[in-house]
């Protein structure tokens, strides 16, 4: 029986493999040339259309991005995270992103979007938090 179940598993994660192979650039997580963002790993949500696997949203773990050749983490905000799926070839950041908090006297990223850049802004001495990213969820 146990090799029985073995063997369905295997066949099981063999065909999710060629599928998942097959419909490549649906789950890539390759960072393209000139990567803006980074994140230390990241969970894929699929859905089956029709008989293939295709990815509907995809989670990142500790995002961050390129501001002046450092990786920083970046402020909450819809700009923000659609610019971070964006960069990652997805559409719009969707429900389901996490928070964390920024210290007072810090600086941040935030996507300037009139000079289509990232850049470090600071939270001056406000006595308060300030919400970053600690998930995105794009789709």
């Amino acid at each position: 029986m146990n090799l029985f179940v073995t063997s369905i598993a295997a066949l099981t994660v063999a065909a999710l493999s060629s599928t998942a192979s097959a419909q490549s650039s649906a789950v890539n997580l390759a960072a393209p040339d000139q990567e803006q963002v980074s994140f230390t790993r990241a969970e894929v949500n699929m859905l089956n259309k029709q008989g293939s696997l295709a990815a509907s949203t995809v989670t990142y773990y500790g995002p961050k991005v390129w501001v002046n050749g450092r990786l920083e983490s970046f402020f909450v905000g819809s700009t923000n995270g659609n610019t971070f799926c964006e960069a990652r070839g997805h559409n719009q950041e969707v429900s389901g992103s996490t928070v964390t908090y920024g210290e007072d006297e810090s600086s941040y990223a935030d996507y300037d979007w009139y000079g289509s850049a990232w850049i470090k802004k600071s939270t001056g001495s406000k006595n308060q938090c300030y919400p970053l990213y600690a998930t995105i969820k794009c789709r």
